[in-house]
Parts: C-alpha cells; sequence; structure tokens
C-alpha cells in the first residue's frame, strides 16, 4: 500500500553516496544537492522522498540547495530520493539514503547533465517529458500547489492543482501528484478518479498506474487491482514499491499463492530493503498462518522481528502463531513484547494472553488481559463472548476458595 511518485530514469551515474557518519544525535542527518558543474544551487530544489514505510513526502531546499531531515523524516529508515529534470541544466536524478540508528547521515547528490531527450524507450516515459506542451500559466499554479504542500496548506494545495488541470487538462503530472494528494486525505473515490484520468492520458507513465492500483487496494477493490498492476508489473518490474503493492493486492484477493511467490522471489533478489523486508517477511507469516502452516509461519515473523525488534504487529502475529502450536512461554513472550511496543493499536494481544493463561488455569492472570483487551476495545465484536468468559473464570476462582 504505497504511495510512489518517482522518476521512471532510475539511475545512480554522477551520484556519491557517502556511508553514514556517527556524531551528535542532536544533529539531524542532511541532504545537499550540486549542480552538473559542481556549485551549489541558487533556488530552492524540490525533493521526492519515498520512503521505505510505503510513504511519499515532498519537500524543498534551501535556497543553496541543502535539506535538512528533522522530525519524523530523521527516523531509522530508507528514502529514494528523485530530483526531476527543470529540461534545461539538469536531468532526472535519483539516489538512496539509510538512516541509521544514533547515527547521522549526509548525502551530496551531483545533478546529471541536461541532455535533449530523442525517442523515449518504448512502454516507460520520464516524468520530465510530460511537462513539455504544458502552458506556463499551469506550471506556476503546480508550482504553488507544491509551496502549499510544503507548507503544510493542503486544502489549498488542492485548489492550485485543479486550477493547473483546468488550465491545461492533460496535465498528468498535477493529475498524478492531486491523486496522491487526495490519498493523504483518504479522500479514495477522489484519488482513484484523478489517478484513472492520469492513466488515460498517459498510461506509459508508470507511476500512475501503480498510485491507481494503490488506492485500489485501499478501497477493497483488490480484482481492479490486480488488473491494473498485473501488466504493469510484467512492463517495470523494477518500479520502486510495485511488489508490495502486487503481494497486497493478491493477499486482498485471497490469491495467497500468487502473493507468496512475488513476496519469495523478491525476497530472494533482495529487492527490498529496510523496513520493506520486514514487511515482506511479516505478510509472508501472515499469509502462512492463514493457511495454518504455523511453523513455517513462525520462521518468517521470527525473521521480521529479528530485523526489526519494535515491529509491534509481527511480535503480535508470531504470538498467535506460537499459541495455535501450544508453546505457552513462547507465545507469553511474544504477546507481552507486542503489547509493550503497540499498547491498544494491539489490543489483541491481551485477548491471546487470556487465552494463554486461561489454558494453564492462571485465572487471576486471565481475568487482567481479558478486562485490558475490553479497556482497550470496548467495541469489539466479541465483547459480549469475552464478558462471558470473565464471568466464568470468576466462578472459577470462587470455587477455588471455597472450603
Amino acid at each position: 500500500m504505497r504511495l510512489t511518485r518517482l522518476s521512471t530514469s532510475w539511475v545512480l551515474a554522477n551520484t556519491f553516496i557517502l556511508s553514514s557518519v556517527l556524531v551528535s544525535a542532536q544533529a539531524p542527518s542532511s541532504i545537499q544537492v550540486f549542480m552538473p558543474n559542481g556549485d551549489r544551487p541558487s533556488r530552492e530544489m524540490r525533493l521526492t522522498l519515498s520512503r521505505d514505510d510505503g510513504r511519499v513526502e515532498i519537500v524543498f531546499t534551501d535556497s543553496k540547495g541543502k535539506f535538512q531531515l528533522t522530525g519524523d523524516l530523521n527516523r531509522d529508515r530508507e528514502y529514494d530520493i528523485t530530483i526531476e529534470s527543470d529540461n534545461r541544466t539538469f536531468e532526472t536524478t535519483s539516489a538512496r539514503l539509510r538512516l541509521l540508528r544514533a547515527g547521522v547521515s549526509y548525502l551530496p547528490i551531483f545533478l546529471r547533465p541536461y541532455k535533449p531527450k530523442g525517442v523515449t524507450t518504448t512502454g516507460v516515459i520520464d516524468v520530465s517529458m510530460l511537462d513539455l506542451e504544458v502552458p506556463k500559466e499551469a506550471q506556476g499554479k503546480y508550482e504553488e500547489a507544491m509551496t502549499a504542500i510544503k507548507n503544510g496548506r493542503a486544502t489549498e494545495a488542492v485548489s492550485r492543482l485543479k486550477e493547473a488541470i483546468a488550465i491545461y487538462p492533460r496535465y498528468v503530472r498535477a493529475l498524478t501528484d492531486l491523486g496522491v494528494l487526495y490519498l493523504k486525505l483518504n479522500m479514495l473515490d477522489e484519488s482513484a478518479t484523478s489517478l484513472r484520468q492520469a492513466v488515460k492520458l498517459n498510461n506509459k507513465y508508470h507511476v500512475s498506474r501503480l498510485n491507481l492500483a494503490i488506492v485500489l487496494n485501499h478501497q477493497g477493490k483488490f480484482s481492479e487491482a490486480l488488473e491494473v498492476i498485473t501488466p504493469l508489473f510484467k512492463e517495470n518490474p523494477k518500479l520502486p514499491g510495485l511488489r508490495m503493492a502486487l503481494a497486497d493486492a493478491h493477499i486482498g484477493a485471497n490469491q495467497l499463492p500468487g502473493a507468496k511467490e512475488v513476496l519469495r522471489e523478491a525476497l530472494v533478489a533482495k529487492t527490498f530493503d529496510g523496513a520493506e523486508e520486514v514487511e515482506a517477511h511479516y505478510k509472508l507469516g501472515l499469509i502462512l498462518s492463514r493457511e495454518e502452516k504455523y511453523q513455517e509461519a513462525i520462521v518468517e515473523l521470527e525473521r521480521a522481528v529479528d530485523k526489526d525488534p519494535k515491529a509491534a504487529n509481527a511480535h503480535l502475529l508470531l504470538g498467535g502463531a506460537l499459541l495455535q502450536l501450544k508453546k505457552y512461554p513462547e507465545a507469553e513472550q511474544a504477546l507481552q513484547r507486542a503489547y509493550a511496543l503497540g499498547q491498544q493499536s494491539v489490543g489483541n494481544a491481551q485477548l491471546m494472553l487470556g487465552q494463554i493463561y486461561t489454558a494453564q488455569q492462571k485465572y487471576e492472570l486471565a481475568l487482567t488481559a481479558f478486562e485490558q483487551y475490553l479497556k482497550d476495545m470496548p467495541s469489539a465484536t466479541n465483547a459480549a463472548q469475552v464478558r462471558s468468559g470473565i464471568e466464568m473464570i470468576k466462578k472459577q476462582m470462587d470455587k477455588e476458595k471455597s472450603p
């Protein structure tokens, strides 16, 4: 379920990446953009940061090409960074940045010199080619929208993008970005409409098709998502975010063998990096649990928590698989860890802990777990059943206390 807006010119030529250097944790990591001649830019540069957790951020450097990753952006993760061509001085340039725990990274990006376009690669189009016929007035509205996004003014950004599209209805980039923005605002129908229009205008811009499939996954229209993404996978299998979106569509459509194949092939080929690899192991564990192959599921889920000990959902699912095999001590440990990390967001951990304690006749612990579950999830569909179970436990405890 990823939002990806990347140039299909996915190259790292003339891009220099320095290893992370451990310094004071208080200093933020940073990106410095350099022009093809080695000079610093004389204006702000627009960066597309595609995070390994699926989110996409549009940010801007300062007037000298520097951008610092602060706050949520400075957490442990990887970014695919794209700077799109200005069609005058530099080509679309991409790079990757990995942030490490307790470390600070510095990434210089040297933009590739601009070369006039000839014939584009069959089936693929660079986003910079989409703007050649866009009127300056529409481009101006688009840039105003990007500035609004930069400053957190989403409503204004939507209005400016609509104005750009009204001026030039074939503005594929604006339609795609509008679809991305609508998804961030959880306006799924509007997002799908905008992205469908972008795809209809130019289906060679693969990013629009990928984003449409992602929105369809969010809408629960998994069969339709597969219709969009399956041919895209054949045309451009290396498109970032594509394999995970394809796996999500297979899982949602209950086509579990297809999902397993996509995830396992990607893991063997080391297509996934960072948090995406953790997610792949987690989803394989989820599929195997659905198939009641709990021992195989445990292997994948242990890999997930080994790579990311803070992945609460992976600990939760691991505990559930261990519970099914009646490995109570290990299940208890995994579920306690899941709840410590996720609290109310993984309230089901308390439900399963209650089941473990009940099976072991540890009634006081079971009572505490079930009551916490109802406190965390008062609207749960099984709430009445859990309350009934609590009453039975209380009666059993009273019975044991009786002489």
